[in-house]
């Protein structure tokens, strides 16, 4: 009787053994899928911060352009006046 006891206490730590470390695992796998979760949002706002710096820099740009665009219309225009003002004299 001995044996059959001995045997059935080693098949039951054997089944322990195995259940242990897929309980582990699974601990370590919702750890690393919580560490994962966390990275992809971080990455998301980086990704949401650095696409709000390229349009204020599209925008930035924008308004330099139309600010040389304006004043280059208006040197133009002084230009054809002193050139009107030269032929005329």
């Amino acid at each position: 009787m001995s044996a059959e006891v001995t045997d059935i206490r080693a098949s039951d730590e054997s089944d322990i053994s195995s259940t242990a470390p897929d309980h582990q695992t699974t601990i370590v796998n919702r750890s690393t899928m919580y560490q994962l979760m966390h990275e992809e949002l971080a990455r998301a706002h980086a990704a949401s911060r650095l696409e709000e710096a390229i349009s204020r820099e599209r925008a930035y740009r924008l308004v330099a352009a139309r600010r040389a665009a304006r004043r280059a219309e208006r040197s133009a225009v002084r230009a054809r006046r002193l050139l009107a003002l030269a032929v005329v004299r």
